[in-house]
């Protein structure tokens, strides 16, 4: 069996990292996903590295203008000033080479370490090497044409591996999460060809012995079909190299019935010894549609230390030999949602009483997560939350796509509605970032979650919130129907969703909060509080990193 090393360690190709909010590499819960791999792989010292593509923070950050509507600027990145080193060979600056057909582009290797033993690396377009055109291929996430995408695909994989070759570092396991980097497949099969002197055939199966992946998501945008036209461009520089016709390298690609198209996802899958879900019921549905893999379920999980407020992990400690633990609970709670309402109040310019039932909806904005529902009836929703015996906040953040109109256009309908009907009592908090979600997700009181079912791969937010004791209300979709909630949160009807929030929310949620005893504690809702903490760790990045070398690593060290 393979070991892993510091010099043989295992390869997490991303097209994404969330770490903190002054680095804009990540649009959304896959980089926040990764960002937390990386360092439950440095708190468990596993040789790790990940390699991504440094983002220049074009069209990075959201501002809402006084019209209501969301237009992107521009988060300057010095690589320098976000802690970043060159990485060098030979004590000289290293630069890779990855041919686009005729074009050759070049880009600079930058490191971020993270632990003994995780090294983040991230291949930069911006160098005097390239022409002014080719500098901004690696400026802005999933940005510009379909050309454009695939362009960045074959930087982050094929530049990804050479790069680590370059170092002398040949890692034990290529785990390819989400599809997008997949085609470090194709520098792989050229690297055993060159220097083992294997055949294709023996080198494709080679590469894909040593491959993994992760699918986190069955929406279409993330599971891109391009044109074969420009699969065919960019390929016949490698099919050639190979010694192979154009069809057979792009085999991997095709989808039966549709020649028109060369699919990413089934490229992954096909050039992959194992793949995962990020949920059981996630992994169920990706068997249905992709039978012919071999799929394995490992749920998603967060970073504890990154996201679970330090006075709630103190009192957690005490559950069991502590009866003044509800009474501690409460008070870290509370000093958790006064946080909140202050970090709002800069943020927005404009305040709201913290004692208030808050109830969060957070995330990347997109038609499948179905914010609107929530206003599906504006009255009710009105009344509920406008009662001065029992106040509730509702607080949103999010972002839409730079070029979603139609997510951009919900973000507009929303902000007005809280200017006008819901004023005093709902508020948009503007450019959702990972500093924005750690606030959200320790002072909120309750996190809702209303996804069209059978579309949240995960929902990671939710395990954030999970942690700090903010109880769940949410669609029984992705990771929820892993844990009984019986006395934890609510399960919404996802067949009348908006019909049965506002029961769950006027029946049950409202009364439970402001239900107090004699010392004016919510002693059936810290119960539920507990135990939705006592339930996190099996919802941690840790738990998810021994399952990813139990059950996923172990099937590309075999040999």
């Amino acid at each position: 069996m393979t070991s892993v090393s510091q010099t043989n360690p295992i390869a997490y190709f991303c097209a994404e990292y969330g770490l903190d909010a002054n680095k804009p590499w990540y649009a959304g819960g896959l980089g926040v996903l990764a960002g937390d791999t990386l360092k439950a792989a440095a708190d468990a010292k596993v040789p790790f590295v990940g390699i991504g593509l440094l983002y220049r923070g074009t069209d990075a950050k959201q501002i809402i203008t006084q019209s209501a509507e969301q237009v992107e600027e521009q988060i300057p990145v010095d690589p320098l000033t976000l802690g970043l080193e060159p990485v060098t060979l030979d004590e000289q600056p290293l630069f890779i080479k990855v041919h686009l057909t005729s074009l050759e582009v070049w880009l600079q290797c930058w490191k971020l370490q993270i632990g003994e033993t995780v090294t983040l690396y991230l291949l930069d377009s911006e160098t005097e090497h390239n022409h002014f055109n080719e500098r901004a291929l690696t400026h802005s996430l999933y940005s510009g044409t379909e050309d454009w995408q695939f362009k960045q695909q074959l930087l982050l994989g094929i530049g990804g591996v050479k790069m680590l070759h370059a170092l002398g570092i040949h890692p034990s396991v290529y785990h390819v999460n989400e599809g997008r980097p997949a085609f470090l497949h194709w520098q792989l099969i050229r690297s055993y060809m060159d220097h083992h002197g294997m055949d294709y055939d023996q080198a494709r199966e080679k590469a894909k012995s040593k491959t993994v992946y992760t699918n986190h998501t069955l929406v279409g945008a993330g599971n891109p079909g391009y044109p074969i036209s420009i699969a065919q461009t960019y390929g016949a520089y490698y099919a050639d190299k190979m010694g192979i016709s154009l069809d057979r390298l792009l085999a991997d690609g095709k989808e039966e019935g549709d020649e028109d198209h060369f699919h990413v996802t089934r490229f992954a899958l096909s050039i992959s010894c194992k793949a995962n879900g990020v949920s059981k019921m996630h992994t169920e549905l990706s068997a249905q549609q992709w039978p012919e893999y071999n799929w394995t379920p490992i749920t998603n999980g967060v970073h504890l230390p990154t996201w679970q407020d330090e006075r709630v992990s103190e009192v957690a400690r005490t559950f069991d030999t502590n009866d003044a633990w509800k009474s501690d609970l409460w008070q870290a709670h509370k000093q958790a949602k006064q946080a909140l309402a202050e970090f709002v109040k800069q943020r927005s310019g404009y305040t709201y009483n913290s004692d208030a039932l808050v109830l969060g909806w957070a995330r990347r904005i997109t038609g499948y997560k179905q914010l609107d529902l929530l206003f599906a009836d504006l009255p009710r929703l009105k009344a509920l939350l406008s009662n001065q015996d029992r106040p509730v906040q509702l607080l949103v953040s999010g972002k839409a796509h730079f070029g979603d109109t139609a997510s951009k256009s919900v973000i507009h309908d929303v902000i007005e509605k809280f200017s006008k009907e819901l004023s005093g009592v709902a508020l948009f908090v503007p450019d959702y970032n990972v500093e924005v979600a750690r606030y959200l997700v320790r002072g909120c009181d309750v996190w809702l979650n209303t996804p069209q079912y059978g579309m949240e791969a995960s929902g990671t937010s939710g395990m954030k919130a999970l942690s700090n004791g903010v109880l769940t209300c949410s669609v029984a979709d992705g990771w929820v129907p892993e844990l009984d909630w019986a006395n934890k949160g609510w399960i919404l009807d996802h067949t009348r969703l908006s019909e049965s929030l506002y029961e769950t929310l006027e029946n049950k949620i409202i009364p439970e909060f402001y239900t107090r005893d004699e010392s004016g504690l919510p002693k059936e809702w810290l119960q539920k509080m507990m135990e939705s903490i006592a339930d996190a760790p099996a919802f941690s990045a840790q738990r998810m990193m021994a399952q990813y070398q139990d059950d996923l690593y172990s099937a590309a060290l075999k040999e």
